[in-house]
């Protein structure tokens, strides 16, 4: 699967969005049918921080800008603490903060390499 999204082990609320190909919409569909169960399981105070690696994406093609504002990790600000995107070139960061900006729920942190972001979280 292009997506995938695990928790991180050195720390259970961190969740890695892992991103590589070419995003599609059933891509999308897909990722928010794997959110789910791992958002229901939070206890009301508690939220996620979230690494977006988006390293090994080739494209996400700007009509699916739509689908990806009702991504829990760009809408959702009381469950997601925050968001370090990976690897991000500038039209794939362009595409984040606008994002971020038009649902005016997440700000973004961008980080060139997976390590950078655990230390940005102060993981290690």
């Amino acid at each position: 699967m292009p997506i995938e999204i695990k928790r991180l082990e050195a720390n259970d609320h961190i969740l890695r969005y892992h991103f590589a190909g070419n995003i599609t919409a059933a891509d999308l569909i897909a990722l928010t049918a794997h959110e789910t169960p791992l958002f229901a399981g939070l206890a009301d105070d508690d939220c996620f921080s979230v690494i977006a690696d988006w390293s090994q994406i080739e494209t996400i093609a700007a009509s699916l800008f739509s689908e990806l504002q009702h991504l829990r990790l760009i809408r959702d600000a009381k469950k997601v603490c925050g968001v370090v995107v990976v690897g991000a070139n500038p039209y794939l960061r362009a595409l984040a903060i606008s994002l971020g900006i038009i649902t005016q729920q997440q700000r973004f942190t961008f980080r060139a390499t997976l390590d950078e972001a655990l230390r940005a979280l102060d993981v290690q």
